[in-house]
């Protein structure tokens, strides 16, 4: 006992306990060996690779895919997430399976989440315990655990989003420095490059801080200075992003990903059940606790308490269906294809609402035995919470053993439906055997006509017929700079639909010869339409990046 005491007040026994935490979270599939695949799993693995490859054989392109999504020249990475697709990448080539890079990938997204929110509660001014109990809360519900069992970016998102946060209590604790310039515009340079939703997020929710924190800065000319460093220091940073989605919106029109009913995507309450789209009521239960504290304790509990407490609830609101999401639909309809789901606000609202409880709980609380009673119960709580992820994992790692090997099928064509097949490429030292098995047919940033099409006519549904269809009977080969051969056999002089995909900037060379724009046609999703002789016919697709775009990445 003493020696537990002695680890207890040890300053590194808080991250001890966060590591173990992300430990016990891949038990279940370090016991099964299974590896997760969800609903966006075959999406990101085609991205990371895109990029494993290129970093593999040092022939690098960052706008066109020439070894992933079917080796169609599409371009996704450069407008998502693009120097975290290469740290992936890398991550895949160290690891060369997807069960290990899922392992390793999973413990970092629980270990980074947790120490962020347990240091968001401690720069709030919270005590260590109820600082670490915030914490493990947090890696357990919400969107965090979502990267694991579904590969949602949104759980990277939540993993550095409570460090930007805490930067936002700065604003408002410290009026002779409110503003972090390099470490904020750090954190949001990284946001950029992980996840650009995310990054929205965060800017707004760093709003209601700025203008508090400005109202009582000891000098807002020097805030606002700051300010203008962080945001430039920001757009430096991230000029890769925004100067890849320059170049590609100005000069094509580009398919959003698929929309989706914002109010039927609102938080669903249950008991013991992890899905994005539900929260425990166990969780509601404690942040009832919060509120009600909030209004009996009101005098003695800080304005900061009860800022970011309040900051948090209305987030929380806006999850629900007690919002008018259907107004917010038909106002602004292309929040259906860019937010889809409200529930993804929980990413900012469980932080916001955690570290509000953390705060509470550090505050002394008489009766002494009511304060107990409040802090075991908070440990309960945590308990069944932590249960209930890690239950949930359990149970898809052996369905993973048995017959759903994919969890999640749509928009996935499968070329092969063996289980067993499915989880020894999952395990293969050849994760491009995986993506040859399973072929995603997401539409998204497709270039598209302006034309809106839905239904057999959707890009996805396009993309399927012409590219997945199509790209078996012709052989692709990787040239240097970057460039993509495309060769098949024509029986006699016809219009072949080449299964890949040309944007403004890529260029075409037909057995010898450069097309220009006029010679060739374009379907739908921009598949280029020529003409073949008899005989063995050669394409060669390369994106000419334009140097000013060049001179930004």
């Amino acid at each position: 006992m003493t020696v537990f005491k002695r680890w207890w007040h040890q300053r590194w026994f808080p991250i001890s306990i966060i590591v173990l935490m992300a430990f016990l979270a891949l038990v279940p599939q370090l016991i099964t060996g299974s590896t997760i695949v969800g609903t966006d799993g075959i999406f990101h693995f085609n991205r990371f690779y895109e990029t494993a490859k290129q970093i593999s054989n040092l022939n690098f392109s960052y706008f066109q895919m020439n070894y992933g999504f079917q080796q169609s020249g599409r371009v996704i990475n450069a407008v998502y997430g693009p120097y975290f697709a290469y740290i992936a990448g890398l991550l895949l080539v160290i690891c060369r399976s997807w069960y290990r890079f899922q392992l390793v990938s999973t413990f970092a997204v629980y270990v980074i989440g947790g120490w962020g929110m347990f240091r968001l509660a401690q720069t709030a001014g919270a005590r260590r315990n109820p600082s670490l109990i915030a914490a493990l809360i947090f890696v357990n519900v919400g969107w965090l655990p979502r990267w694991g069992l579904d590969q949602n970016m949104s759980g990277m998102g939540a993993a550095i989003l409570p460090y930007v946060i805490a930067c936002g209590v700065v604003m408002v604790k410290r009026h002779d420095r409110p503003m972090q310039p390099i470490k904020l515009a750090l954190l949001m340079a990284v946001l950029c490059q992980i996840h650009v939703l995310s990054t929205l997020m965060a800017f707004f929710i760093l709003i209601p801080f700025w203008a508090v924190g400005l109202y009582y800065a000891d000098s807002r000319a020097k805030m606002i200075r700051n300010t203008a460093i962080a945001v430039g220091i920001t757009l430096l940073l991230s000029a890769n992003v925004w100067g890849a989605m320059l170049s590609l919106y100005s000069h094509n029109s580009l398919a959003l990903p698929h929309a989706s009913s914002l109010a039927h995507n609102t938080l669903k309450m249950t008991w013991l059940k992890d899905k994005r789209r539900t929260v425990s009521r166990l969780l509601i239960l404690l942040f009832a606790g919060q509120l009600g504290l909030l209004v009996v304790k009101r005098k003695h509990l800080s304005k900061l308490n009860w800022f970011i407490s309040g900051l948090g609830f209305i987030v929380l609101w806006t999850t629900t269906s007690l919002f008018p999401w259907r107004l917010v639909h038909r106002l602004v309809p292309v929040l259906s294809s860019m937010l889809q789901f409200p529930v993804r606000l929980t990413v900012l609202a469980y932080p916001l609402l955690l570290c509000g409880l953390a705060l509470t709980f550090s505050q002394p609380i008489r009766p002494v035995r009511l304060k107990q009673l409040v802090m075991i119960g908070a440990v309960l709580v945590t308990g069944l919470l932590i249960g209930t992820n890690v239950r949930q994992i359990a149970r898809t790692s052996e369905q993973v053993q048995h017959h759903r090997v994919l969890r999640h099928l749509g928009g996935t064509l499968l070329i092969k439906r063996s289980p067993e097949q499915l989880r020894e490429a999952l395990s293969s030292q050849h994760p491009g055997i995986l993506l040859q098995l399973a072929e995603k047919h997401s539409g998204d940033y497709l270039p598209v006509k302006h034309t809106s099409k839905k239904g057999t006519n959707s890009p996805g549904n396009l993309y399927e017929q012409q590219i997945l269809w199509g790209h078996q009977f012709y052989k692709f080969t990787v040239l240097s700079g970057g460039r993509l051969e495309v060769q098949w056999r024509a029986t006699t002089q016809l219009q072949y639909v080449i299964p890949v995909v040309t944007y403004y900037d890529s260029s075409l060379t037909l057995n010898g010869k450069t097309l220009k724009r006029s010679q060739y046609g374009r379907t739908h999703i921009s598949a280029p339409v020529v003409w073949s002789h008899k005989g063995i016919n050669t394409l060669i697709l390369k994106y000419q990046t334009p140097i000013w775009v060049s001179g930004l990445l």
